[in-house]
């Protein structure tokens, strides 16, 4: 009995060490994991991170729903409800507008080194201002035109109800009162995520914006990716701040890096692990798409 009683307990040990043993495929995503969370522990702040396969729905989050200003992030809903307006007949985006010397604002962009007056230009060339330049005077005239609580009323419908556009930029009044536009990680990501998937706005209005996002910039998803990887992405940027939110298009597996950094010490710390955190992501998807079930890579 005593015997029997023994060999029953190692049968049952073994049961289960073998339901506990992981796949080389469970490995790959634990050295992903903890991959990416080394990366972030190295930056002197605070980080959020959600990474997205658009084909898997694979994610990775961390800190993915805490709260972060956007910078001059938050222009990419700015830009979705705008493009949603132009769908209702609201707007037009070959309708011209002058520049009058009351919408020129300080920071980044061209514009307010243009003579107001002199310089005429479509609403579509403004919103492209806003991704290609981050221009805070276009930025400004977009909100003026689609309204602050229209953005905040559409995020709200998709669910994001952290995502919130608070003043226009460059406002210091606002910046004394903690009046910061916010968003998390996972919110950008599922706003990236509805864009593609074509269920927030119309065919040709998603082809348009993704167009306008992927125009070369000035970026710190795409440094170290392949030169001709595809990126349609909006930065943020104002001191001790970092953020970039896009879409990698990896050939077969397309995924989403939203990164968000603030308390910063060093920003370029925070820019330089974006962009690490980022190739890993590229190198981990890739492996997935293009392998089989034994890791073979074609």
């Amino acid at each position: 009995m005593k015997h029997s009683s023994i060999a029953f307990l190692t049968w049952l040990l073994l049961q289960v060490g073998a339901l506990a043993q992981t796949s080389p495929r469970d490995v790959l995503r634990q050295n992903f994991d903890r991959e990416v969370q080394g990366i972030i522990e190295e930056v002197h702040g605070v980080m959020g991170l959600t990474i997205r396969g658009l084909s898997s729905g694979e994610t990775l989050s961390v800190n993915g729903d805490m709260v972060f200003t956007q910078a001059s992030a938050i222009k990419l809903p700015l830009l979705v409800e705008l493009f949603r307006q132009v769908e209702e007949g609201r707007h037009a985006l070959d309708e011209p507008i002058v520049l009058q010397e009351s919408d020129i604002t300080s920071g980044s962009g061209v514009l307010r080194h243009l003579r107001p007056g002199a310089v005429t230009m479509s609403l579509r060339d403004y919103a492209t201002l806003t991704v290609l330049v981050s221009d805070n005077t276009a930025t400004n005239m977009l909100i003026e035109r689609v309204g602050m609580d229209r953005v905040n009323q559409t995020m709200a419908r998709l669910g994001l109800t952290h995502t919130k556009l608070q003043r226009k930029m460059m406002d210091r009044e606002a910046w004394l009162e903690d009046r910061e536009n916010l968003s998390t990680p996972n919110e950008q990501a599922r706003l990236l995520e509805l864009i593609f998937k074509g269920e927030v706005l119309g065919r040709e209005s998603t082809e348009e914006l993704i167009q306008a996002l992927s125009i070369p910039k000035s970026s710190r998803i795409r440094p170290l990716l392949p030169p001709d990887t595809r990126v349609a992405h909006k930065t943020g940027t104002v001191p001790g701040v970092v953020v970039d939110v896009g879409i990698v298009f990896l050939p077969d597996c397309p995924f989403i890096v939203s990164a968000m950094a603030n308390w910063l010490t060093d920003p370029q710390e925070a820019e330089q692990a974006i962009s690490r955190i980022t190739l890993v992501a590229y190198q981990y998807f890739d492996r997935l798409a293009h392998s089989n079930s034994y890791g073979h890579k074609q």
